[in-house]
């Protein structure tokens, strides 16, 4: 068995000459540097017009979390390209990255204070705890796999997968997102890269910026994003309205809707679909504004702000908690800026 938590010395670009003479598309003004101590990105040597497909991955190179696993356990592997297998698997965060880093193991005192930053019964709260409990089940190749596999893979008809290079583009909100068709998974850059540009990529998220950080353990920058869950919250049906919901949008029951999908709020903007579902029963727009803040007014309430605040006056050292603190204090701004925007 491979020892996940051996340390790792890799040259990137080794990899980028293999994947390509292997037959996978990256445009030849593309190579990888080192911008810190365990963060790399994609950068341009020379000018990239736009719309150019500049990274595709074939799907015969897509690596399933069974090919992983049995690369770690050095059982026989049905992958046709080992020599990028073993090259991508050596690129890969070790185990002590992650048990030095990621929220995932922070211990019981942590947890606790962690959990407080919200009120009893909340649903992030519950989402949480059920995020510590499901960790603290699985052994540490589990934990490597299911971490590695939440922070870097890709959806590929309906499965993930990781993808080699495609990987290693660094975050941005509001930044292209991955395409996908029946034959590959790409990059289309939508404006000209210049020499020296990083490469950023968008993720396909729609949560707020705690889920973010509990799958990505990173804080995004200009991240501007909220999202409320589905069955938040519920409304009294009006008289007369019922033949006018939207069974794909709303849940209903005894006269009661609920939210069936994630309401997003991109760059804290109303969603249209929402206003357009919800004017359908509510068509008086000072109810619609009371109804809007009470609703953004019950996500914001599910922190306990009292206790993050005391916890953030402290200025603990302890940087799991610290991050998560932060992130926690930065939902409930957005949320409050929301409010300021559409309840005026």
């Amino acid at each position: 068995m491979l020892h996940i938590s051996d340390k790792k010395n890799f040259d990137y670009n080794l990899l980028l000459d293999t994947a390509r003479s292997s037959g996978i598309h990256i445009n030849k003004n593309l190579f990888i540097k080192k911008i810190a101590d365990g963060n790399y990105g994609v950068f341009t040597s020379g000018e990239i017009n736009t719309n150019n497909k500049i990274i595709s991955i074939p799907k015969k190179f897509l690596i399933s979390q069974s090919v992983i696993k049995d690369f770690i356990n050095e059982k026989e592997i049905e992958y046709p390209y080992p020599n990028i297998l073993k090259l991508y698997c050596s690129s890969l965060p070790n185990f002590e990255y992650f048990k030095k880093n990621h929220i995932a193991f922070a211990n019981n005192e942590q947890k606790k204070q962690i959990l407080n930053f919200f009120i009893e019964q909340s649903p992030t709260r519950r989402k949480i705890k059920s995020f510590f409990d499901y960790i603290d089940k699985l052994d540490s190749t589990e934990k490597y796999l299911f971490l590695i596999f939440r922070s870097r893979a890709f959806n590929f008809e309906n499965s993930s997968y990781l993808a080699p290079v495609l990987d290693m583009v660094n975050y941005k909100f509001g930044e292209v997102r991955a395409l996908t068709d029946k034959q590959e998974i790409y990059f289309k850059n939508k404006e000209i890269l210049n020499p020296n540009d990083q490469f950023f990529q968008g993720y396909e998220v729609h949560s707020d910026i705690i889920s973010f950080f509990l799958q990505f353990n990173f804080i995004p920058e200009n991240f501007n994003l909220i999202s409320i869950p589905p069955n938040f919250f519920s409304l009294k049906i009006p008289q007369n309205t019922e033949d006018k919901i939207n069974l794909n949008y709303w849940n209903i029951k005894n006269g009661i809707i609920s939210n069936k999908l994630y309401i997003v709020f991109e760059n804290l903007k109303l969603p249209l679909e929402f206003k357009l579902e919800t004017s359908k029963i509510i068509k008086n727009s000072s109810v619609f504004n009371k109804v809007l803040n009470s609703i953004l007014g019950l996500l914001k309430n599910e922190i306990n702000y009292e206790n993050l605040s005391e916890f953030l006056i402290k200025e603990s050292e302890d940087y799991k908690i610290i991050n998560f603190a932060k992130v926690v204090k930065m939902n409930y701004s957005k949320i409050s800026d929301a409010q300021k925007n559409h309840i005026s």
